[in-house]
């Protein structure tokens, strides 16, 4: 549901502007000079805002645009929006979480439910004090992890997009990960650290993967981190992931990380040209790390578990 802030109505009455109104006949033929763009423009805006002031006359019209812009320059919804999308470092944000516990809320939740409720105080949490329109939408997202996972795989899982999406929808007009939450952007518009954010750090459980696994993760299952043979049995996933970078290469908005998600992309296209053996994705995703801590973002490593081996299909942040 759209966050609107109406600005207060001229107060009625006798005003500076109503008295400015009522001498307008100064100005009924003015000399030739006077007719310049500016002065018609001043003209026009004076006579607009003096009508809109008079008593009894129309009521101002609201402008949805400018509503919404109002309400976001509001510092509790930018606050409370910055905690939960984690702009503009993106450095462990609330949402992360939150796509975690929803993809293992299925499995776990029938088990310990108290534990996804209280994901839900913490979004809560985040919101408190901001407009009534966010408030409301982080409620509507608290109150699927209070109700839902003890549903286990019953669950709503279109509940949960649902919500999710009317908490990026509040937050779109300041915060660049919920506006890109909703969908794709202009090309070449997406901050290069939130790209990053969304292959190192960012749960699956919206994307063809379903799982709580960070992209990388489920890249190795299919490419490997070092050598192997790519699964033909899972093609179908390779594509999708291939379509998943080029979106997140058309869409970035630095040159060293495109061409690093470039390199990561190779392999998955060469599975998919017909080439079923991966070198890996250590070197590709290196230069990708490296790319990434220049434009600014922080990334965990390259995908190595404690082990020193590759990450498993069933990690998360749980």
């Amino acid at each position: 549901m759209p966050l609107l802030v109406f600005p207060g109505r001229a107060a009625r009455g006798r005003s500076s502007c109503f008295f400015l109104g009522q001498n307008t006949a100064l100005f009924s033929h003015p000399p030739r000079s006077w007719f310049s763009p500016v002065a018609l423009l001043a003209g026009a805006l004076l006579l607009s805002a003096c009508q809109s002031a008079v008593p009894g006359g129309p009521e101002p019209e609201e402008d949805p645009a400018a509503s919404t812009a109002a309400a976001a320059a509001d510092p509790a919804l930018v606050g409370a929006c910055t905690t939960f999308w984690g702009d503009p470092d993106y450095a462990d944000p609330l949402s992360r979480v939150v796509l975690d516990r929803a993809a293992t809320a299925p499995e776990i939740g029938p088990s310990d439910p108290f534990f996804y409720a209280m994901t839900g105080d913490d979004v809560e949490a985040a919101f408190h004090g901001a407009p009534e329109g966010a408030v409301e939408a982080a409620s509507g997202l608290a109150e699927w992890f209070r109700t839902q996972p003890e549903q286990g795989e019953e669950l709503d899982a279109a509940a949960f997009t649902t919500a999710w999406e009317g908490v990026a929808s509040v937050c779109a007009p300041v915060s660049a990960a919920a506006a890109w939450a909703l969908g794709p952007g202009d090309d070449g518009t997406k901050p290069a650290a939130l790209a990053c954010a969304d292959v190192f750090d960012t749960p699956g459980t919206l994307n063809h993967f379903g799982n709580a696994n960070v992209l990388t993760s489920n890249m190795f299952a299919l490419v490997g981190r070092t050598p192997q043979q790519v699964p033909a049995e899972r093609l179908e996933d390779v594509q999708a992931t291939a379509d998943l970078l080029a979106a997140e290469i058309t869409a970035v908005d630095d040159d060293a990380v495109r061409a690093a998600l470039e390199q990561v992309r190779t392999p998955f296209q060469d599975a998919l040209d017909g080439d079923l053996w991966s070198d890996g994705l250590q070197d590709p995703l290196v230069a990708l790390d490296t790319a990434c801590g220049a434009a600014g973002y922080s990334t965990p490593g390259i995908g190595q578990d404690t082990d020193g081996g590759d990450a498993g299909e069933d990690e998360g942040l749980v």
